[in-house]
């Protein structure tokens, strides 16, 4: 299912926008697009787009500034104030200087100190990343959802369209059936008119070939596909595409059994009718979750 969602936020030294685009997909799909100083959070980017999207080709787009001072560094080289202490003992022999040797003069020598620009960002910082993608998802979702319910009005007039076909089919496969029964046995009592015949037989012959033509069972169980078909799409469940991917199967299952049923082009019509509607759903279905 397509959609878009954005949020930016602005705090504590850190500028950070997110973009997220989806995209029809059968499975879901992740694609970060993020800096260098995230990578170590990809992991926890992808659980958090998992934990609200179940299907589709997601492309988060993590643009992030920021202020160089949070991510300066700065550690104490021991070795170096070791030889600072050492040195300022011998000034002091040397020069006959009394006093302790305390921490300000220590700090008066800079290279005592090493500082450098972090790779990795804080977990405060990363608290404001998630803050922005998890707005930017809700957006999308939200998205998500309209598209759906727009998708859902188009599916379940399908439905009804399919319906409206069984109902037909199940009226011409009715007078279907007498016209061949009748047929049959007027031309075997035309060809055995003046030879007597096991009417039995016949009656038996006829029965058969209503089973064999009759599509009534097909088109029950079919309607009862569109029936949990419209229950499932309108639950509350989160994600229903499988299941609803499994009932077009059987649907379709159905509609290709009526079809190798009948001979009336009429009703081979509808069949292909009804075939065309369940591959538009089907292909609907790719949208949804």
């Amino acid at each position: 299912m397509t959609g878009f969602g954005k949020a930016e936020i602005k705090q504590d030294g850190v500028s950070v926008s997110v973009e997220v685009k989806s995209l029809n997909s059968r499975f879901l799909e992740v694609i970060p697009k993020i800096p260098r100083i995230l990578q170590s959070r990809e992991f926890e980017i992808r659980e958090l787009i998992r934990r609200k999207i179940a299907r589709g080709k997601i492309t988060i787009l993590i643009d992030l500034e920021i202020d160089p001072a949070y991510l300066r560094t700065f550690e104490v080289n021991f070795d170096i104030v070791n030889h600072f202490v050492k040195l300022l003992r011998e000034i002091k022999k040397k020069a006959k200087v009394k006093g302790e040797i305390k921490l300000e003069h220590l700090l008066m020598f800079r290279e005592i100190f090493e500082s450098g620009l972090t790779n990795d960002i804080s977990d405060e910082h990363w608290e404001i990343v998630k803050s922005a993608i998890d707005e930017a998802l809700d957006k999308l979702v939200e998205a998500r959802k309209k598209e759906g319910l727009e998708l859902s009005k188009d599916i379940e007039n399908r439905i009804n369209l399919i319906s409206d076909h069984l109902e037909k089919i199940l009226t011409l496969s009715e007078q279907s059936l007498k016209n061949k029964q009748s047929t049959l046995k007027q031309k075997i009592e035309k060809i055995f008119e003046d030879v007597e015949f096991d009417k039995n037989r016949l009656e038996m012959e006829l029965v058969l070939l209503a089973d064999k033509l009759d599509v009534t069972e097909e088109c029950v169980r079919l309607k009862s596909h569109l029936k949990f078909f419209l229950e499932t799409l309108k639950s509350d469940e989160v994600a229903v595409g499988r299941r609803l991917n499994f009932l077009l199967q059987e649907m379709l299952r159905e509609a290709t059994t009526i079809g190798a049923k009948t001979e009336d082009a009429e009703i081979t019509y509808l069949v292909i009718a009804v075939k065309e509607e369940i591959e538009k759903i089907r292909e609907q279905l790719q949208n949804i979750e």
